[in-house]
């Protein structure tokens, strides 16, 4: 019982409090027995019935021995016990609770369901994404170049291992996804259009659209990183696919 107490007071009342009475009640339950042992019989006798009438009480509504029926199984026998209070308030207290909550999310409306939860939800971190997004400033995606700072490839290269390396592989040697280690492009080798492919993904072949995920510099990160996967010629490369890509003559632009 003292269990059970406790764990209600510690959906009610918190973690704290909870454990403060738990530690009273206990302290309690020592008392009592420690004063039990310690006095004459008769008075312990009476301390035990006064707790065996509390506890009828608590469970059957009643301080008066229940009374028994005519009735005698093997020597089990079967006694007249009310349905305990507690039990008939709890089952009352449910009912009354259906119908609160009945009322309020699918009558009145007054709390929302979990679905609009949910939506709420999204559209709040939506919300946040295009204020990290405009935090975050962002680029001119005709003048696009790749970057050659190192912390800038290192970068792309950790958002690489962590999303890109299971359709396209370790050293960019290709899986699911194409080798990217050659000179031979399905959308194009260039770093706009590695950055436009990794922003508008390619759904017909399984890769999502990452401008969810990642800010436009990220992107570009990536996309630079790639480009340094160029001529590696891991092991067991897949073959190419795609068409030859010539990259103009153009200046690199450091970052």
């Amino acid at each position: 019982m003292i269990a059970t107490a406790a764990l209600m007071l510690l959906f009610v009342s918190g973690m704290e409090t909870a454990l403060l009475l738990t530690g009273l009640l206990t302290v309690l339950v020592i008392l009592v027995v420690l004063i039990s042992l310690i006095l004459p019989a008769e008075d312990r006798e009476r301390m035990a019935n006064s707790f065996a009438q509390v506890r009828r009480y608590l469970l059957t509504g009643s301080t008066a021995r229940a009374e028994e029926f005519d009735h005698d199984f093997d020597g089990i026998r079967e006694l007249d016990n009310r349905i305990p209070p507690w039990f008939s308030t709890l089952f009352i207290a449910t009912i009354l609770f259906a119908a609160v909550y009945m009322l309020d999310y699918h009558v009145f409306g007054s709390s929302k369901l979990m679905l609009a939860e949910y939506q709420d939800e999204v559209a709040a971190a939506e919300v946040q994404r295009r204020v990290f997004l405009a935090a975050q400033g962002t680029i001119d995606e005709n003048a696009l170049a790749p970057l050659d700072d190192p912390q800038a490839l290192k970068r792309g290269g950790e958002e690489y291992a962590k999303y890109c390396v299971s359709c396209h592989g370790s050293h960019g040697e290709g899986i699911v996804g194409p080798n990217l280690t050659d000179r031979y492009w399905i959308h194009g080798g260039s770093i706009k259009n590695i950055y436009t492919t990794i922003k508008q993904g390619v759904p017909a072949k399984g890769m999502i659209s990452w401008q969810l995920v990642f800010t436009p510099r990220q992107m570009q990160e990536i996309g630079s990183f790639v480009l340094t996967l160029q001529g590696t010629n891991p092991v067991n490369g897949k073959k190419p696919e795609g068409t030859l890509y010539v990259p103009p003559d153009t200046v690199k632009v450091p970052s």
